[in-house]
């Protein structure tokens, strides 16, 4: 270790290799530069993070006013991951808590098929939380492998998902975009396949002569141009009865718009994050005022951008380097994902009638 604590001074003079110091202020343990940096944004921030890669301290820089900020304070304690044991006892759990609820809702009491459910609405779930765990430890961010949360009956789908802890800093706003953007396509891209099995093994049935709860999925447009395509055009007073993967396909879609809604931390929130820093609230407010008027047809949408304010209160951290510019490539990254939003995004996902 450099040292043990240090002072401003000895901040300074390393701050000095990679950037030109006009004023510092050192309090509470919290050293404020204004600065400009001595090669490119990206060059010289990276430089500083290694510099201090040894010490008890983290950079953050920050556009300021007409210029730019360097803020260095103290690590924050790495929150410890749950154990393999827990990773394998949740695990087993949501297998039997979807597979149940397959059993109980979809799969007509079918045990084959409530397995096939579980494991499939698993595969899209896990996957997609796979795909930001990757995507972060390849940009050297520690994040842990997922897990899954299980819920009994009678929830429908057995389980809330499955989620990464993310154990430090992300570092610049092309990691954050890139591992906002991994998790929903890899999502959205399994889902395709168990999709059009599922409508393949779906039936059409007359609306008036079918046995049904009264509650009526909607279809997102790209479950519309699949079901279109693999099963043909369905006569208006006609239903599609569905089989349990496609259940299964549906859920995963649903999770993949709900978690690229730019709001919070979400998936899109980070996106947004990345690609607008100094204006993601305004778009953040934004989505959660077009959410509540949604809520006036499908409540769950009030219910969402409380959750989204309750637990994060529409904030992002941002990344330490928040000055860097992002390559044309995260921009189409961004675009991938937006047109995933609007594909398998429904205003109205659950009717009843």
């Amino acid at each position: 270790m450099l040292f043990e604590t240090p002072f401003s001074d000895e901040l300074v003079l390393i701050a000095e290799r990679s950037f030109v110091i006009y004023s510092s202020r050192w309090k509470d343990d919290v050293l404020t530069m204004d600065v400009e940096p001595r090669y490119s944004h990206e060059e010289s921030f990276s430089m500083l993070l290694k510099d201090l890669e040894d010490t008890d301290y983290v950079p953050y820089y920050r556009r300021w006013k007409d210029g730019y900020r360097l803020i260095i304070s103290k690590k924050k304690e790495i929150k410890k991951g749950i154990s393999p044991m827990m990773h394998l006892i949740l695990l087993i759990a949501t297998i039997f808590t979807m597979s149940l609820a397959g059993y109980i809702w979809w799969a007509n009491r079918d045990i084959f098929l409530s397995v096939v459910f579980a494991l499939s609405l698993m595969g899209i779930l896990g996957l997609h939380e796979l795909g930001h765990a990757l995507t972060a430890r390849k940009h050297g961010i520690q994040a842990t492998l997922p897990y899954f949360i299980p819920v009994p009956p009678p929830f429908p789908f057995g389980t809330f998902g499955a989620v990464i802890s993310i154990n430090s800093p992300v570092t610049n706003r092309k990691s954050l975009l890139e591992v906002g953007v991994a998790g929903p396509i890899a999502g959205f891209i399994v889902a395709l396949p168990i999709v059009i099995v599922g409508l393949k093994l779906s039936t059409v049935a007359p609306l008036d002569k079918t046995q049904y709860s009264g509650i009526l999925f909607s279809m997102p447009l790209i479950l519309q141009a699949l079901a279109y395509v693999v099963i043909g055009e369905i006569p208006p007073d006609s239903i599609i009865i569905p089989h349990p993967l496609a259940i299964a396909g549906w859920a995963g879609l649903f999770v993949t718009s709900l978690n690229l809604l730019p709001m919070g931390q979400l998936d899109g929130g980070h996106i947004v994050r990345g690609l607008f820093p100094m204006h993601y609230k305004k778009i953040y407010y934004g989505v959660a005022l077009v959410l509540l008027f949604l809520g006036m047809f499908w409540p769950g949408y009030i219910v969402w951008v409380f959750m989204a304010v309750f637990l994060t209160k529409m904030e992002h951290p941002g990344p330490l380097d928040d000055v860097s510019e992002l390559e044309t490539r995260h921009k189409i990254y961004a675009l991938a994902a937006l047109i995933v939003l609007i594909l398998s995004f429904m205003p109205v996902p659950i009717a009843s009638q």
